[in-house]
């Protein structure tokens, strides 16, 4: 469910690019005798988008819905919302806080245009529904029970709301789930323009393209823990393993191949490559261009060999390559 929640005290001033708008230091969760996160800490920025990451069970739920003041107190450690603890001060931070959880609840009986205008008059803001409903393809659902929606519109919905008034820190939970492409990208065009105005974003995700796509730096968590928080592209270079050569043996026609030679190269070949085809793995460009001028040396072309480099997606399967702590969520 969307989650805000009006308040009369006054809000901190208007964030600039930059400032820090949430911080996390050394959290920990647990419920009972179960470690959920132990000693997390990340930072979000205004204009920031921060991706968190990881197996199902790694404490991305429990950590963001603690950002956003939905669970607490905490074990240890400290959670705070431009200086404010969101637990402690809930009445404070939620009007300054826009949630979309994975699994979004609204009253069955009530029509969309009826939560739009409720969430309009809670944060003075009229008419700010009407754009929102807009860019995600909710127009002309105004009039329609909640409970006539299929999941991707509540989805939609639940983003939409998020979105309604002053909000300084938007929390994603599973951005797209349910979501077909062409929604998938529109609502990224959203969540990029959330930022271009300044809105700090801590987003959950298991699509690791969306992931690349949308975030300034990812913090990839295992089993509660904190593994890696840099930028999609250094952990790619940093975690992703090598580039895959793949040679197709049959283009190379009447010429023989030059195995012997490619086998001199000392590059690793890949199991299972299957029929006329030799993978071999090495780094891109160098290993490339050396596999390349041996089979220019053996009058082959070098059209018959072609590169796969490593991208986020292997990164993160060889950061999280390791069983999970037992319980953790």
């Amino acid at each position: 469910m969307t989650t805000k929640r009006s308040n009369p005290l006054p809000s901190p001033g208007p964030a600039r690019p930059d400032d820090e708008v949430a911080r996390v230091e050394h959290l920990t969760i647990a419920y009972g005798s179960l470690v959920a996160v132990h000693d997390v800490s990340f930072q979000v920025s205004a204009g920031e988008i921060l991706g968190l990451v990881g197996p199902n069970g790694s404490g991305k739920t429990s950590t963001v819905e603690t950002v956003a003041g939905l669970r607490g107190p905490v074990r240890g450690g400290s959670v705070s919302v431009l200086g404010l603890d969101p637990h402690r001060d809930r009445d404070r931070v939620a009007p300054l806080v826009g949630m979309q959880l994975q699994d979004s609840q609204f009253p069955s009986r009530t029509r969309v245009g009826e939560l739009c205008d409720l969430y309009e008059a809670i944060y003075h803001a009229p008419g700010a529904a009407a754009a929102l409903l807009d860019t995600f393809g909710l127009a002309d659902r105004r009039r329609s029970l909640v409970s006539t929606l299929s999941g991707g519109m509540r989805q939609r919905l639940a983003l939409a709301l998020a979105q309604i008034g002053a909000v300084r820190l938007v929390v994603l939970d599973e951005l797209t789930t349910g979501l077909d492409p062409e929604q998938r990208r529109a609502t990224w065009s959203s969540v990029l323009d959330l930022a271009a105005r300044g809105v700090a974003v801590l987003l959950t995700s298991h699509h690791m393209d969306e992931v690349e796509a949308l975030c300034g730096r990812v913090a990839v968590l295992r089993a509660g823990e904190l593994l890696a928080l840099d930028t999609p592209a250094r952990l790619t270079a940093a975690h992703g393993g090598p580039a895959t050569f793949s040679i197709d043996l049959g283009g190379a026609g009447p010429v023989p191949p030059p195995l012997d030679r490619l086998d001199r190269l000392g590059l690793e070949r890949r199991p299972g490559a299957a029929g006329q085809r030799l993978e071999l793995t090495g780094s891109f460009p160098d290993d490339y261009n050396r596999v390349v001028r041996v089979l220019a040396d053996a009058g082959l072309p070098a059209s018959i060999v072609s590169h796969r480099a490593p991208t986020f997606e292997d990164a993160y399967l060889r950061l999280v390559d390791t069983a999970p702590r037992e319980g953790s969520r």
